[in-house]
């Protein structure tokens, strides 16, 4: 996609004197509910929407795969033009431009005369970085909002430097001081948002059609993007079916959509956002009572809120090879290893179904998730960064906290207080795949496509 403006060259400034117009700039926030920085925009006289596609995240990595490979990168795109299509029912519009964001930003500044920008608090420091470097380069003010996390960072009952490292420690302390009586979502009807681009127009050379992958029929799920789809997601699993009321019993399974939740693909793009889900789970508990399942839910979502609060305390470290904890590894660096794990080529056949499915469809239970990273980590010695890069890679759900944060705490160097967790796939495989149901289906089906 290419950046083309067309229409007149006349400075909005010049043709507006008196706009006050916000750029709202999306990046991991793709919906219109429960958005501070949308209800904050309320008193502006315009507003722009804008989406950036970076093209750093075509390069490859070091270890020669994607940043983002194909079936992730898709539902992205079908995430973000799902959400023009959900501004233009209002009257907006989003402006979807390939470019770097320190060159495209600072760009619009000036040809719409914006006079601040809105943009997602973000935790993780390539974000933090990004942000900055475009705040370098223009002479505007740029406001963070939380709206990733089911609490403001105000609303901890501890400093962020005093954050435990235990997951226990901390869900006892949230629970004690609020549990999960989270702050209402503002669900009020969004101020009208009318578009700043009516004079210059700004067009995406290429659409999102170039960029479907077509579903494999294999798949758990066909997780389709957009903010609507992740509300019918939501809604479907907690009063439609009342499948939340099982959740703790049926969550360890690998084969069908119902099994777990499957919120994350939304929840990682901001799709759906994490006081949402709470706020419904609080609702049915009212009307139906909570029970195991209900709060077990519930626990999950606040080991997701642990992941981000530890990403934003110990920055860097997440990304490093001793982790949080500084721990040196004795790790080996095989290629050919890697590529077989990769593509579910390893002796270990539990571990070649889950890689497959991740391969074929951008998906893999929290069950598989576990057990192949153990057998990466473990089995094959690797470089644990290594793993947690190719999953980076494929899962259209990847979330850069709750991603990290698991393939340290896998590897010994994050938040398990326990040394040398390992997973014995074999035992594993007995367990949640007795009938080898799900291994057949990722291993001897005739109609699976050809390897990457």
């Amino acid at each position: 996609m290419k950046m083309a403006f067309r229409g007149t060259n006349v400075p909005h400034h010049v043709l507006y004197p008196h706009m006050n117009t916000i750029l709202h700039w999306f990046t991991t926030d793709l919906r219109l509910h429960d958005m501070p920085s949308l209800h904050a925009a309320k008193d502006a006289n315009a507003l722009l929407p804008v989406y950036v596609i970076d093209p750093q995240s075509d390069i490859d990595t070091i270890h020669g795969f994607p940043r983002i490979g194909p079936i992730r990168k898709a539902f992205i795109l079908e995430t973000v033009y799902a959400l023009k299509e959900h501004l233009q029912t209002l009257g907006s519009d989003l402006l979807i431009v390939e470019g770097s964001p320190e060159i495209i930003i600072p760009k619009l500044v000036s040809i719409y005369a914006v006079d601040r920008i809105h943009v997602e608090l973000p935790f993780a420091s390539e974000e933090i970085k990004r942000i900055a470097d475009v705040e370098s380069k223009i002479t505007i003010p740029i406001h963070r909002f939380e709206s990733r996390t089911m609490f403001r960072e105000q609303d901890l009952p501890f400093a962020l430097d005093q954050l435990p490292d235990i997951f226990t420690e901390f869900r006892k302390m949230i629970e004690k001081a609020c549990g999960y009586a989270i702050q209402s979502c503002d669900d009020s009807p969004l101020p009208p948002l009318p578009i700043a681009s009516k004079d210059i127009t700004v067009q995406c050379m290429g659409q999102h059609e170039e960029h479907i992958v077509q579903a494999d029929p294999r798949a758990a799920f066909r997780a389709i993007g957009g903010e609507i789809e992740g509300l019918k997601r939501l809604h479907y699993y907690v009063a439609d079916t009342h499948a939340i009321s099982t959740y703790k019993e049926t969550r360890n399974g690998m084969i069908g959509d119902r099994y777990s939740s499957k919120f994350s693909p939304w929840l990682a793009l901001g799709a759906l956002s994490a006081r949402k889900i709470i706020e419904s789970i609080n609702a049915y508990e009212l009307q139906y009572n909570a029970n195991e399942s209900t709060y077990w839910m519930k626990f999950e979502l606040l080991w997701r809120e642990f992941f981000q609060w530890t990403l934003k305390k110990h920055g860097d470290a997440f990304f490093r090879a001793e982790g949080i904890r500084g721990k040196k590894q004795d790790v080996k660096h095989d290629p050919q290893l890697i590529e077989h794990w990769r593509l579910g080529n390893t002796p270990d056949t539990f571990v070649n179904a889950n890689m497959k499915e991740l391969l074929h469809t951008g998906y893999m239970s929290n069950r598989g998730r576990q057990n192949v990273a153990s057998y990466f980590v473990h089995n094959l010695q690797q470089d644990w960064r290594i793993g947690a890069a190719w999953f980076e890679s494929q899962l259209i759900d990847y979330d850069v906290a709750s991603n990290w944060g698991n393939w340290m705490y896998v590897a010994g160097v994050g938040n398990d207080p326990r040394q040398d967790r390992v997973f014995n796939t074999k035992k594993q495989a007995d367990m949640y795949d007795p009938d080898g149901e799900y291994q057949d289906l990722w291993l001897h089906d005739h109609m699976a496509k050809n390897e990457h």
